[in-house]
């Protein structure tokens, strides 16, 4: 009974992840040599709001790449903070070579799951703006230029991934004559659904296990 009981409660926690859907308010900004990144995760209506902060990647070349964030969860109870480290350490020798041998069948896997993920992603907001300034005028006219060029295609590229309903974004590009500086501040809001999210990620796991067992 003990095993029915738990069979049932996951099957009718599956069956609610797939209705429950969640908002992603992902926004980076980089003023000059400075990058933060911030993620708002919503669901219930805003019952359920989850904040990640990254201000910077740091590299340790002797440790490998850590990454420092800071988590901020609201909910009923108040609001609770805490700063996580996550080190990313190095492979060994023999996994490389286990997944070098496999990298082919790996991205054919990998992009069927990318366009099944994106099939499920409804982009609500983009907003970017660029501001960009050199010494010389002709130099910052032609770097504005370029960046338009960026974003066109970029825009392209996320209409032809994911499901876009912004009738007008909101693109910018700023070129600075009397300043020299760099600016990116890149905000976009994207609705999908969790059990979206848990089916796209159990199939990322099942593409990498199958890699490295060949």
């Amino acid at each position: 009974m003990r095993v029915l009981a738990f069979l049932l409660a996951v099957v009718i926690l599956m069956l609610l992840s797939l209705a429950i859907k969640a908002e992603v308010d992902f926004r980076y900004r980089r003023i000059e040599e400075e990058d933060n990144i911030d993620i708002h995760l919503r669901a219930f209506r805003g019952l359920w709001h989850l904040q990640y902060q990254i201000p910077t990647l740091q590299l340790e070349w002797e440790k490998g790449p850590q990454l420092e964030f800071e988590e901020v969860a609201k909910g009923k109870g108040g609001e609770r903070q805490a700063t996580t480290k996550a080190r990313f350490r190095y492979f060994r020798k023999g996994y490389l070579i286990r997944l070098w041998l496999n990298i082919p069948r790996l991205l054919r896997y990998l992009n069927r799951v990318r366009i099944r993920f994106y099939r499920g992603i409804h982009c609500k907001s983009i907003k970017w703006r660029i501001e960009i300034g050199y010494k010389d005028a002709a130099q910052t006219a032609i770097a504005a230029g370029t960046f338009w060029t960026m974003l066109g295609f970029a825009l392209s590229r996320l209409y032809n991934q994911v499901t876009v309903e912004v009738p007008c974004p909101e693109l910018v590009v700023v070129p600075q004559f009397k300043k020299q500086g760099f600016l990116c501040d890149l905000q976009c809001i994207f609705d999908l659904r969790i059990g979206h999210i848990i089916f796209v990620g159990l199939m990322v796991l099942r593409t990498f296990k199958r890699g490295i067992r060949g």
